[in-house]
């Protein structure tokens, strides 16, 4: 089958089954739809049930092609059936022809260049990797796989599920196509509304304000999903706004949540909406019906991970698969981007710079402070409202896209509020302005956004292969580790790569506490501060004793850079009469935080330490209960020096079982770094499943690496650009 062909059949299939999914239950509710409406709703709510349906596919691990076909084939077969795509009801008013004219030329237009842009082969930073890197690891294994080496798998992946039905046979671009079908359905959507709500030319105008922004048309036809999130959410407003069955309203409630954590607000937004007219009832059947789409992730998180909302709040339900150092550290990174200095500095990074946030709205949106005037209406103080809750996250992360899910409600307000005059002149300007590459006169050179129409690759007159070979150097690592590395490989990575595009397992440095914990392995061995250096030494009267403990003790300060150090610990020792004492089996170790890794400061291997992977605070301990009483005069800590405002007590556990401080002030030596410690922290590394090193020239070391191969244990397997695959030996 060419692979033009291969790529619409997998994303218009996977569309055709969300469509009749969707289109029985609306037909089984008897949603009060105009005839235009109907199809739009369908495919909404047929979305969350196909999604759903992915989900149980993929926990029964039945995801193959022939069951996706047959499966398929019986939801087309029962929508006929049963009448289901009959376009029944009454119509909408009509578009003035003018505005007709206006809005449907602009649709076509950009919808040809989006699909086109989506058919191309991907290479989105976030979907070549794990948006779809994960759906590649599911379909390989028929189904879930608990990927501990990448925290976003552990996200809810609602969006991802329609990939994975599209991914069965189209691959990446059926998988972006998919996506690119919301990015379709929204504006009209939005021009459904304007007509409804009697503001027909507003609708049109705001539908097409959203559709043309130029971070809208790229995040939509690439594997992401943001898009989705947006139209959906504009479903459940418009459902809201029309007084549909609840239970729809549930549906797609749920779906929002399904489809990405910070979309909780869509339920949040109908309880406080059902609840401010008290309609206990309806919220009655809204909130079960959400939560058939929010709880399997929530209880599959839970299983797997012990956090039913991983990779987030892992400080209330702590685990050994994400630090909660990273998280918080992550959730800062997110919210300062580099390169943004300061927030002023946003109006024009969002509007029309869109280099350091990942994306730009259009210069349009520099008129957003003009939505205001949509207060004079009904419905644009309830979109303005919506605006206002959904881009709640936009606190969280300030890159473009989070955006994205507030734009369409920003554009009605805008729209509405405006004189319908001069709404053909804005749009026409706002076209103009985003159509490729017009952008570029006005924008950051690498700003994201469709800077051409890549049709002959589209086609596949020119094959994937060559073109993203030429155009995209993560692609090329990929296919190098692919050809260089064996079926079973584990390849730790300090960034990201295209994983989309291979098969074997990758393990990035930061995505994961099994990755955090290699690179601080491997990173030992050339940061000095790093290295078991210093040794604390508490002394005490000679006694018995059943345990001690080592109690972290100095609170965090009041500015964050003094509450950020982690404590560590590479090896803990006891001393009695001169003689250390071996840990012996009979020993119970206990650590908190952290007690996963416990027996690292127990294992005589100076180089791995035990780390708390939480900044510090008072009463953080490392335990050891020894089964019966030891004659201990001495506790010797072995460290390393990067924990600066790190203070400590010993304590220990009397024969009668009472604990009392023994020391407080440790007398503090240097030691010199252990010899052999690259050939140490590589074959440790290989012991935890690592079996490849992938290293770009740039990263920490990399020269290291490459001059000291052999200290390292390490050869070269392969090279592309300035990127090493080392294998370890």
């Amino acid at each position: 089958m060419p692979k033009a062909v291969s790529i619409l059949f997998g994303a218009l299939f996977t569309v055709a089954v969300a469509y009749s999914l969707g289109a029985l239950l609306v037909q089984q509710l008897k949603a009060p739809f105009k005839r235009e409406e109907r199809p739009l709703f369908a495919f909404a709510a047929g979305s969350a049930l196909l999604s759903l349906a992915m989900f149980l596919l993929a926990a029964l691990h039945l995801v193959r092609d022939g069951v996706l076909l047959c499966a398929g084939a019986a939801a087309l077969g029962a929508a006929w059936r049963l009448g289901a795509f009959r376009h029944e009801g009454e119509r909408l008013p009509a578009l003035p022809r003018a505005w007709a004219w206006l809005f449907w030329s602009l649709y076509a237009t950009c919808a040809t260049m989006c699909v086109l842009h989506a058919m191309a082969p991907e290479w989105s930073p976030d979907g070549s990797s794990y948006h779809l890197g994960v759906v590649a690891h599911y379909y390989r294994a028929h189904g879930f796989a608990k990927l501990t080496s990448n925290m976003y798998a552990n996200l809810s992946q609602g969006v991802e599920m329609l990939f994975l039905h599209a991914w069965a046979f189209g691959r990446h671009s059926a998988a972006a196509l998919v996506h690119c079908a919301f990015l379709l359905c929204l504006p009209l959507l939005m021009l459904r509304f304007g007509q409804r709500a009697g503001f027909p030319q507003a609708g049109a105008a705001a539908g097409l304000f959203t559709f043309l922004s130029p971070v809208m048309m790229v995040d939509g036809s690439s594997a992401y999903i943001d898009v989705a999130v947006a139209c959906t959410l504009f479903a459940l407003f418009y459902l809201c706004e029309i007084d549909a069955p609840p239970a729809l309203i549930g549906v797609l409630a749920g779906a929002c949540y399904a489809m990405k954590y910070t979309a909780f607000l869509a339920l949040a937004y109908v309880v406080i909406r059902y609840a401010f007219k008290r309609r206990w009832r309806d919220l009655a059947v809204v909130v079960p019906a959400a939560l058939v789409f929010i709880l399997p992730w929530a209880a599959r998180n839970w299983i797997w991970f012990g956090n039913p909302f991983s990779p987030l709040m892992n400080a209330w339900f702590p685990n050994p698969y994400v630090h909660v150092s990273f998280e918080r550290d992550y959730g800062q990174w997110m919210r300062n981007y580099v390169g943004l200095e300061s927030h002023w500095q946003l109006p024009l990074e969002l509007t029309v710079r869109g280099q350091v946030l990942g994306g730009l709205l259009g210069p349009l949106f520099l008129l957003s402070p003009l939505a205001l005037l949509g207060l004079r209406s009904g419905a644009g103080r309830r979109a303005l409202a919506a605006a206002a809750l959904f881009a709640l996250p936009f606190g969280l992360n300030v890159g473009t896209r989070f955006l994205i899910p507030a734009l369409p409600f920003v554009s009605f307000a805008l729209a509405a509020g405006l004189p319908p005059i001069i709404l053909p002149t804005l749009l026409s300007a706002h076209a103009l302005l985003s159509f490729p590459d017009i952008p570029r006169n006005y924008c950051a050179p690498y700003a994201w956004r469709i800077a051409d129409i890549p049709w002959r690759q589209a086609l596949r007159i020119e094959s994937g292969h060559s073109w993203l070979s030429e155009k995209f150097p993560q692609y090329r690592i990929a296919r190098m580790v692919e050809r260089a590395a064996g079926p079973d490989a584990m390849v730790f990575s300090f960034t990201p790569i295209a994983e989309s595009y291979t098969s074997r397992e990758i393990m990035v440095g930061f995505q994961s506490a099994r990755g955090e914990s290699i690179r601080d392995l491997i990173l030992s061995a050339l940061i000095s501060d790093y290295q078991p250096t210093n040794q604390l030494e508490f002394t005490f009267p000679r006694q018995a004793l059943k345990a001690v403990r080592v109690v972290q003790t100095a609170a965090t300060g009041p500015r964050l850079t003094e509450s950020r150090d982690i404590w560590s610990i590479g090896e803990f020792r006891v001393a009695g009469r001169g003689q250390t004492i071996i840990p012996g089996p009979e020993w119970r170790l206990e650590a908190r935080p952290n007690p996963w890794d416990v027996q690292l400061a127990f294992d005589n291997l100076p180089l791995t330490r035990w780390r708390s992977w939480e900044w510090i605070r008072p009463g953080m301990y490392v335990r050891a209960e020894f089964g019966r009483a030891l004659v201990l005069d001495t506790v010797r800590l072995e460290a390393s020096p990067d924990q600066y405002t790190v203070r400590l007590r010993v304590d220990g556990q009397t024969d009668a079982g009472e604990w009392k401080t023994l020391a407080t002030e440790p007398v503090a030596t240097g030691l010199p770094p252990p010899l052999g410690l690259r050939r140490t922290a590589i074959e440790e590394a290989r012991r935890r499943g690592v079996t490849h090193l992938l290293v770009a020239e740039g990263d920490f070391g990399w020269e290291d690496f490459r001059q000291k191969a052999g200290l390292w244990g390490i050869q070269e397997a392969g090279a592309v650009d300035n990127v090493r695959l080392y294998r370890i030996e």
